[in-house]
């Protein structure tokens, strides 16, 4: 059974009870109060009446009194037998011989009706009262409640069936949108699906936002996913090819151990040289998802940067000086060993490009709540329309992309540990004056 059959019958059912327990109440409430029956209802209108006489300064006050109530026509007369007062239609008084507190049947016009007469002794003077009802007379207050029950009570279930079913309908609606956005990622067609809720109970929004996150993180995941596969299928291309080529060759030319030896080194250069790009691969897939934790901690930048800079080593030695020029007392919110990668990387890149002989500058300085660490070179720079692409994976200022010993992802990485940081990464460049690296946090 659905959700939404479940709470209209829960409404209908609690409609139902409600209804029954204010019937059973009105019909105690009813019983203890005034009586149903058409001879006893005439008796008690006809002595609330007599209750009510009041005789004032020689004249009766006719305020007070009711001459119709609940099917009871009443008619006051005087000690002399003179109608004073009255509200029956014509042809209902009968000046039949009063009999006090005895209730009578009589025949008016073909139909039976009781009578009962009480006398009202007001010392001076006195009143007659008499009461008529017809004796098939259903108007009593018992009676109005069966007929209002039967009529109400059916108008009051189809509207709570019909407004339970569109309460329930506009409330679990977004749920299809849900269901099909679920849908349509779960089997791979659209991973860019989202629910979108801007309409509807504010649950059910709130539910949307958490689907819309989870559908994002979805996506970014199958992206990732694809994207290592992507690049790691197209980078280790090359070394697997140098590696067979280099086994084809030993196989059928090698003949002395030291040309064993020489084929092996060239297998393990490779190897390595797949190692570190598929852990690079690997480390920056999963600081974008963030599935590996890098902490943060508050800790003396300044301290740091200038340890990082003197344990930095070339990988050649191109006679490029390296100075650096550091703020004292930067505090700064970061996780030491994604900090000493960009800083590791940025110079490795400045070392690559650099002019020969030529000079780096390292700097750190506080710009309002944040740091800003630079790195500068004096080398080759890059060109207008290439400075987007040095951010994207295994690009390379040299067209050749195949630098030895370079992956092409130390400055994609620079990029997401800036981000991971709250910062950002940028780079300002012209052909043959140099580069500056600039990475805020």
């Amino acid at each position: 059974m659905s959700a939404k059959l479940r709470l209209i019958l829960w409404f209908t059912l609690m409609i139902l009870l409600l209804s029954a327990m204010v019937l059973v109440f009105l019909l105690v409430i009813n019983a203890h109060t005034l009586p149903d029956n058409p001879a006893d209802r005439l008796v008690d209108v006809v002595l609330d009446n007599a209750d009510d006489v009041e005789f004032d300064n020689g004249r009766f006050d006719w305020e007070d009194l009711d001459p119709y109530s609940h099917g009871v026509y009443c008619f006051f007369y005087d000690s002399a037998g003179q109608l004073r007062l009255s509200a029956a239609p014509e042809g209902l008084e009968r000046m039949d011989p009063f009999k006090p507190n005895i209730v009578r049947t009589v025949e008016i016009d073909g139909s039976e009706y009781y009578m009962y007469d009480t006398y009202v002794d007001m010392s001076v003077t006195g009143i007659w009262i008499r009461g008529l009802i017809d004796s098939t007379d259903r108007s009593g207050l018992m009676h109005t409640i069966l007929v209002l029950t039967a009529t109400l009570l059916p108008a009051i279930l189809i509207l709570t069936v019909g407004g339970g079913w569109l309460i329930a309908w506009d409330t679990f609606r977004p749920m299809e949108k849900i269901l099909s956005a679920a849908d349509s990622i779960s089997d791979g067609s659209d991973l860019s699906a989202r629910v979108n809720l801007r309409r509807g109970p504010r649950e059910m929004r709130r539910l949307s936002q958490a689907f819309d996150r989870m559908f994002s993180r979805l996506e970014r995941s199958f992206l990732a996913e694809r994207q290592f596969t992507s690049d790691a299928s197209h980078e280790l291309r090359t070394p697997i090819t140098v590696i067979l080529a280099q086994c084809d060759r030993s196989r059928r030319k090698d003949r002395t151990p030291e040309d064993f030896l020489a084929s092996i080194d060239v297998i393990e250069h490779q190897a390595r040289r797949m190692s570190d790009l598929v852990q690079q691969l690997l480390g920056l897939t999963r600081m974008q998802h963030g599935t590996d934790r890098y902490p943060l901690k508050e800790a003396d930048l300044s301290a740091f940067t200038q340890a990082a800079a003197e344990d930095f080593v070339p990988a050649a030695d191109r006679g490029i000086r390296l100075e650096t020029d550091i703020e004292p007392g930067v505090e700064a919110r970061f996780n030491p060993t994604l900090l000493s990668r960009v800083i590791q990387n940025l110079l490795e890149n400045a070392y690559k490009y650099g002019r020969e002989n030529g000079h780096i500058r390292l700097s750190l300085r506080r710009e309002g709540e944040r740091a800003a660490l630079r790195v500068e070179d004096d080398g080759v720079g890059i060109a207008p329309e290439d400075l987007d692409k040095v951010w994207q994976r295994f690009w390379q200022a040299d067209p050749s992309r195949g630098d030895e010993g370079s992956s092409g992802l130390g400055l994609a990485m620079v990029k997401e540990i800036a981000e991971f940081h709250g910062g950002e990464a940028l780079v300002e460049s012209e052909p043959g004056k140099g580069s500056v690296f600039t990475v805020r946090i």
